[in-house]
């Protein structure tokens, strides 16, 4: 089954200076509501940023940029605004934009064992790192390698304190051709997380919002902080602990990434398929 989604993108670029290029925009759905939580940025580049809960974003892009913007979310296409677009101080642009045809989902039925495709490693002594209101949008994960099928159950980590307000943390997951480089998300769903503020630690459980196969391959999955409110002449953030167990950063609109020696110990707890059947059932939003 296919269900046509809309993505309407408003987009205005109010100031230029010979340094940069200021582009501001509104996304929004087919009804006018607001598309939370966006990527929008150049591909391959760290010049990217996200859309606030009300569809709202600001990018600030080299002066020499002439590369197409990209704007994707996790449940809609991509939308492509060209330079002649974003340049073109003082117009607003309206884009209306399909959603990918859905295919059909591959749900697997068998024998299965439960276990765990990702552990936190070795806990650092005493080692923690901080994200800011400056860390949104940046995505830190670990490259799994899946042998046997496997349904992911729950993801978990901890953190040692938060005063960010209102802070929430998006969990993904991406399919990746290593040949190319090209990461593809295989959610249909976000799975956010909300961190209460507060100066005690806590683990956190969440689950994704629809069954989620891993067949086997390699893929990401990362945690990345795509909102919270925070006073700026305060410092304000969340603090992760740090387990010795090799991970990597994302930036922006990247499809590269940067190996750290350390992880913020993020588990995925679920279901080995050893013997299995499997049958497709049309996907559905």
């Amino acid at each position: 089954m296919k269900k046509a989604l809309f993505m309407t993108l408003l987009l205005t670029v109010t100031g230029m200076t010979a340094q940069d290029i200021a582009v501001n925009g509104r996304i929004t759905d087919e009804n006018g509501e607001a598309v939370e939580y966006a990527t929008i940025g150049v591909p391959g580049t760290a010049y990217g940023t996200l859309s606030g809960i009300d569809g709202c974003f600001s990018l600030t892009l080299p002066q020499e940029c002439r590369d197409t913007l990209v704007a994707s979310h996790v449940s809609y296409g991509d939308t492509k605004i060209p330079s002649i677009v974003y340049m073109n101080g003082g117009d607003t642009l309206t884009v209306t934009m399909h959603s990918r045809q859905l295919g059909e989902l591959v749900v697997y039925n068998g024998k299965r064992k439960k276990g765990k495709l990702m552990g936190k490693g070795m806990r650092v002594p005493g080692a923690a790192t901080s994200w800011s209101m400056g860390s949104l949008g940046c995505e830190v994960g670990s490259i799994i390698e899946v042998e046997q099928t496997f349904e992911v159950d729950e993801i978990r980590f901890r953190t040692l304190h938060n005063t960010i307000e209102h802070a929430r943390l998006s969990v993904n997951i991406y399919s990746m051709d290593e040949s190319n480089g090209i990461f593809s998300n295989i959610l249909h769903r976000p799975i956010y997380i909300d961190i209460p503020a507060e100066n005690e630690k806590r683990e956190h459980t969440t689950a994704p919002n629809e069954r989620v196969f891993l067949a086997p391959g390699s893929y990401f999955v990362a945690v990345k902080l795509v909102d919270g409110k925070s006073d700026s002449l305060r410092n304000k953030n969340i603090l992760f602990p740090l387990y010795l167990k090799s991970s990597y950063i994302r930036k922006g609109a990247a499809d590269t990434l940067e190996k750290i020696p350390v992880n913020l110990g993020l588990q995925i707890t679920g279901d080995f398929y050893k013997e299995h059947t499997h049958r497709k059932v049309p996907e559905i939003y």
